[in-house]
């Protein structure tokens, strides 16, 4: 069945939210995309798990049909774009439904938003999967840096204007990010992250400038100070063929949460959630169900 479309308001921002209702007395299950995504592609994952939970996805603000702040035109961090609010957005959001003991999955900065809400009100969830989550250690701060302005420039570049959903569908195939997706989560990203234009063309609903705010926003969260304070279960996923600092930094953060374990996705790399669903979700069924082992 098709998932309830709804919306809650988070210290007056709205957020854009898909539900599959599981069984009655199920409990919450909440999923948080990466940057510059939205939370209808995690599809393929919620169908199977609304079996035994109550699946909530949501766009974070910025993106896909939440609000968008708008940024003060100064230099450093963006005002309504730091990491925190991501974190602070995510306790609003369940505290908004009502929700307790919840089972968070994130990727990316996702991954790095539940870790750090966690921290700050661990009486809300009761286990984590931090899929590469965007959190490394102060050695890494120049590095860090680096990548953060790399990424800020590329969604500042990015085309946001296609003739159609092939056109876009078929230049994405060719980029090295969206190159190993499954076709079908292609397709969802390409469809529902996107909206159709007066003049027909579809543009990208994220805006290649607010993602680059996104990217800048990530230093105003020190995310890797409060990870022992994580007191839930953590499983961190890592893509076999990952960037090795992607891959060192997931690594780091198994092992400073108190209850934490490593998982590896044969052939993955960042974006294995899009390219090899099949392997993560076993991964995840896997850590549920047998009380942690991954």
């Amino acid at each position: 069945m098709p998932p309830e479309d709804g919306a809650v308001s988070v210290k007056g921002l709205s957020l854009h939210y898909l539900r599959w209702a599981g069984p009655a007395g199920a409990p919450p299950l909440v999923l948080l995309h990466a940057t510059g995504f939205i939370a209808a592609l995690w599809k393929p994952y919620a169908e199977p798990l609304s079996r035994r939970f109550d699946v909530y996805a949501y766009d974070a603000r910025g993106h896909g049909d939440s609000d968008k702040p708008v940024p003060r035109p100064t230099e450093g961090p963006p005002s309504g774009y730091e990491w925190t609010r991501f974190a602070e957005d995510l306790a609003g959001f369940v505290d908004a439904l009502s929700l307790r003991d919840i089972v968070a999955i994130g990727h990316s900065s996702g991954g790095a938003a539940a870790l750090y809400s966690a921290a700050s009100r661990p009486d809300l969830f009761s286990r984590l999967v931090a899929i590469e989550p965007i959190i490394f250690p102060p050695e890494a701060t120049e590095a860090s840096f680096r990548r953060r302005d790399q990424l800020a420039e590329g969604a500042r570049k990015r085309r946001a204007v296609w003739p159609g959903y092939d056109e876009m569908t078929e230049a994405y195939r060719g980029r090295p990010t969206f190159a190993r997706w499954r076709g079908d989560i292609l397709r969802i990203y390409v469809e529902e992250g996107t909206f159709v234009r007066e003049d027909g063309q579809i543009e990208l609903k994220c805006p290649g400038e607010t993602e680059a705010r996104i990217y800048e926003g990530r230093i105003a969260m020190d995310a890797w100070s409060v990870l022992p304070r994580v007191r839930c279960p953590v499983l961190v996923l890592r893509g076999e063929e990952t960037d090795q600092y992607l891959s060192w930094g997931a690594e780091g953060v198994s092992q400073r949460v108190a209850d934490g374990r490593l998982g590896t996705i044969e052939g993955g790399s960042h974006f294995s959630p899009m390219e090899k669903p099949e392997a993560v979700l076993e991964a995840i069924t896997r850590f549920l169900d047998e009380g942690g082992s991954a």
